[in-house]
């Protein structure tokens, strides 16, 4: 049991490179629960309690590890990894959230912009995607902006080249015209 743990499909996590820090810090903690060792990201490597061996805690320590480590992209891992903490879920996992939960005006002000850049360029799919990893991004570093300017905001994104607005437009009429009255 304890190696098919080890062999856990993360797939769905993706690897962190930046900017994509609040979806993969959602996903990977998800995945060190489960797993039952994210208790080694928040404590000392100490037995959780008295019926907890140390030999348990450092297994649980290594499956941490191994889960955080396979979803860093090599930059990341450069970044927030030096030779005194390589095995040590806790430091990394302290580093790794100091390095991308920063508040600090510069962060909240590159989140907005890349939000204020971003534009609908034909493909609605990856618009969508582009438009939720930001928008996890701003929720992340406490952004807040009222619902209904964001929802103006995402419109105006999309209309920006009205030509592209009203070809997308009236492809949605037409697919679900054709949807609605069969010929």
């Amino acid at each position: 049991m304890e190696e098919q743990n080890l062999k856990r499909d993360t797939s769905h996590v993706p690897t962190l490179e930046g900017q994509n820090f609040t979806i993969w810090n959602i996903l990977i903690d998800a995945e060190l629960c489960t797993s039952g060792s994210r208790y080694v990201c928040d404590t000392d490597l100490a037995p959780k309690s008295y019926s907890t061996t140390l030999a348990k805690c450092d297994q649980n320590n290594v499956k941490a590890l191994q889960l955080i480590l396979r979803k860093l992209h090599h930059k990341t891992i450069v970044s927030v990894v030096n030779a005194y903490m390589v095995k040590n879920a806790k430091a990394i996992w302290k580093n790794i959230n100091t390095k991308y939960t920063s508040q600090t005006v510069t962060k909240r002000g590159r989140t907005w912009m890349r939000w204020e850049c971003l534009y609908f360029t034909g493909n609605i799919k990856e618009y969508v995607k582009e438009c939720s990893n930001i928008l996890f991004d701003v929720a992340g570093i406490g952004i807040t902006i009222p619902p209904h300017l964001m929802e103006y905001s995402i419109l105006e994104k999309i209309s920006r080249d009205s030509d592209m607005y009203d070809h997308f437009i009236d492809s949605m009429v037409l697919s679900m015209s054709s949807k609605i009255n069969p010929q």
